[in-house]
């Protein structure tokens, strides 16, 4: 159990990160951001994904949703299918320091990189986070305030 949430807490933490150090560096306002539920997510939809790949400055790579996988990380575990687009998405593929990678479709947030799809794979397929997973671990590591157990 502790396994299989650690993949998740970990991108939920560099999200967060990234979201804090955007709202410093890259964002206009103070406002909130907004976010897209899986709902809304269908396949063929575009959007924008922001990774690091050179350096410590964030660059856009295309995103396609390939579709949804439902309860494919644990129940209501979902994964967001997606293919990376771009030169240098397309000869990286999809790498470890992605993780973590924010993907914003419609100008919203959806969730989060979170893996690469295929050991061998050369093609650019993740996975990606849910947003709302995300926060609904927040609000329970909220609730425990900061108690182990």
């Amino acid at each position: 159990m502790r396994r299989a949430a650690l993949p998740v807490v970990v991108v939920y933490a560099v999200v967060l990160s990234f979201l804090s150090f955007g709202q410093n560096s890259y964002a206009q306002t103070s406002k909130p951001v907004d976010t897209i539920p899986v709902s809304q997510i269908h396949e063929g939809m575009h959007g924008v994904a922001y990774t690091v790949f050179q350096g410590t400055k964030p660059e856009p790579m295309e995103v396609e949703v390939l579709g949804i996988l439902k309860n494919a990380n644990g129940p209501k575990g979902d994964v967001i299918l997606v293919r990376l687009g771009g030169a240098k998405a397309e000869y990286t593929g999809v790498v470890a320091g992605m993780s973590g990678s924010p993907v914003y479709f419609n100008g919203k947030l959806a969730g989060a990189v979170a893996f690469r799809i295929g050991e061998f794979s050369k093609e650019p397929i993740a996975g990606v986070t849910p947003i709302s997973e995300m926060l609904e671990i927040s609000a329970i590591d909220s609730t425990h305030s900061g108690k182990l157990t």
